[in-house]
């Protein structure tokens, strides 16, 4: 149940999305213009503002920036004609979470309105855990990617070619996926038009507005297939659509790159109250995950869903709670590759197997932590500890001075003394190019 504002200056369209929304549980206050609503928005708490784009003295888009002054944290919705289809989508890349052009069915209401609070529902658990110190999320932000905020993307691949896809916020806010329709090839789409319909477990359709206008040249077939590739790497695999630009420098002017985009999410962080980092991340490596599982062990890293259970089971977690299994798994699926072969954390896994057991996916997690270490290892990235170890067996032969005490227990079980043998060991590193192996590692 949330508390929702209407703001439109025709009643009718006030009173039915009370009565649509009132259906389902909601709380629903209506005014006439937009004079009123800044004086409701002080009077009273919204989670949700839905208001027409086009009104007489304070329109839509003034309304938007007046409350997002006054009430940060709210969520607004656009209702739209099909004349102000740009100003929408314009509205959207200033702070508002979506809109629905009109005539609108009671089911696209409901549909975006579930949406909206499932978003707030998950940032909100996401800060709570946050807080609980349960989990610390690190999202990327794909620094070659324009943004339609918590929409949709494009990738520029030439001047007369881009792809496009589902941003991460709204993927998750909508819950199990049941169905994934998208336009067939050859069809022309128009920026801030339907690209793709989804459907939820619950019979809500969600919308996605296309964020650039060109002609469909092909299908990522594998989505269809198999809904869940668009979770794991909506970035990546999980892309929707290949088009040819009608024109792109114009829509491109309506989308969020760059610079802007960091500071749009680090000012939703700051509203959101939550300290989840965001990194720029200019190159992401989609393929690092089929990488990993390539390795022995390492084959079922994509099946995961990031429960947390994991983490929830790991001793090395209980003694420094800076080590995250689950953490490392998300980054190794966004594809962050030199942050994760880099990362000291690669190398603490104790063997235990206890993840192992508890994993509902059988992602086998010692053992993908053991394929990350191989890979890392052949990438140069090795822990200073063994590369010491390396230097200490190089310089003396040994890792460690074999005592007396030590040859006599050898002696009582009947087997020969260690002797120094500096110059075998040494011909063993030789052949075995250590050197050059302790060279290569990445400091």
């Amino acid at each position: 149940m949330a508390s929702i504002l209407i703001v439109d200056d025709e009643l009718v369209i006030c009173k039915s999305c009370k009565k649509i929304l009132e259906q389902t549980g909601h709380i629903v206050d209506y005014v006439l213009t937009g004079k009123e609503a800044l004086k409701s928005v002080e009077e009273k708490k919204y989670e949700v503002i839905i208001t027409d784009l086009k009104m007489p003295e304070i329109n839509g888009m003034e309304l938007l920036e007046s409350v997002k002054k006054k009430r940060e944290n709210v969520d607004v919705i656009m209702i739209t004609g099909y004349a102000t289809i740009e100003t929408a989508v314009q509205a959207m890349k200033l702070g508002a979470y979506d809109y629905i052009p009109k005539p609108f069915t009671p089911e696209e209401l409901r549909s975006v309105v579930s949406r909206v609070l499932e978003k707030r529902k998950v940032i909100e658990e996401e800060r709570l855990a946050e807080e609980r110190d349960l989990i610390r999320f690190e999202y990327t932000m794909p620094g070659d990617l324009y943004y339609l905020p918590e929409h949709a993307w494009v990738k520029i691949e030439n001047s007369s070619l881009v792809r496009i896809g589902i941003d991460d916020v709204f993927i998750r806010s909508i819950g199990e996926i049941v169905e994934i329709k998208l336009p067939t090839k050859g069809k022309t789409l128009e920026q801030g038009k339907l690209c793709a319909e989804i459907k939820d477990m619950r019979g809500n359709i969600h919308k996605m507005w296309s964020p650039v206008s060109g002609e469909v040249l092909e299908i990522n077939q594998d989505v269809i297939k198999d809904y869940s590739v668009v979770k794991i790497d909506p970035y990546g695999s999980g892309w929707f659509l290949r088009i040819i630009p009608s024109h792109l420098g114009e829509d491109l002017k309506n989308l969020i790159h760059g610079t802007p985009l960091v500071k749009w999410w680090l000012k939703k962080e700051l509203i959101q109250g939550r300290k989840a980092k965001y990194v720029m991340a200019e190159g992401l490596d989609s393929n690092f995950k089929y990488e990993i599982a390539r390795q022995p062990g390492g084959e079922n890293i994509t099946h995961c869903f990031q429960c947390g259970t994991c983490t929830a089971s790991c001793p090395v977690r209980a003694i420094d709670e800076r080590y995250n299994p689950r953490k490392i798994i998300r980054m190794a699926l966004l594809g962050m590759k030199s942050r994760v072969l880099s990362s000291e954390f690669i190398w603490l896994c104790s063997s235990c197997y206890s993840c192992y057991e508890r994993c509902p996916q059988d992602v086998r997690l010692t053992d993908v932590m053991t394929a990350i270490s191989n890979i890392a290892v052949r990438e140069g990235y090795i822990h200073p500890l063994y590369i010491n170890s390396l230097e200490i067996l190089k310089n003396h032969g040994r890792l460690y001075e074999v005592s007396e005490f030590d040859n006599k227990i050898r002696a009582r079980s009947g087997l020969p003394s260690l002797q120094e043998d500096h110059e075998t060991v040494k011909k063993i590193l030789e052949i075995t190019h250590v050197d050059t192996f302790i060279k290569r590692s990445k400091k």
